[in-house]
């Protein structure tokens, strides 16, 4: 019983991570969804094929760390990281890179403006 109790630690840092990943995973989803221009049947499928891939190697890692034993504080672990990316993502990096995206677009258009 000793040595199940000492690897939990090491299953919620795991897990963690995995949620973290999890994360990223996401991220570059909605790349491919904008890059693809928001087609329904590629954001569909991808939608599907993520979130398979996301439960299956949540699955995976479960088994593999935590012996297939279901307890709350690995799924409380795996999707707190997940929120935690998400909103770490959402607005440390994607907004200031839409500002800077879009204060280029403006210089862009104002270059354009001036050679024509």
């Amino acid at each position: 019983m000793l040595f199940q109790t000492l690897s939990q630690p090491f299953a919620f840092l795991s897990l963690s991570v995995v949620g973290f990943l999890s994360g990223f995973l996401i991220d570059l989803k909605n790349i491919c969804r904008k890059i693809l221009k928001n087609n329904k049947i590629i954001t569909i499928f991808l939608d599907f094929f993520v979130f398979f891939l996301i439960f299956l190697i949540y699955f995976i890692f479960n088994l593999k760390i935590n012996f297939g034993e279901f307890r709350i504080f690995s799924i409380l672990s795996f999707f707190l990281s997940f929120f935690i990316q998400r909103s770490l993502v959402i607005n440390f990096v994607a907004k200031p890179v839409v500002k800077c995206y879009n204060k280029m677009k403006e210089k862009c258009n104002a270059k354009r403006k001036k050679k024509v």
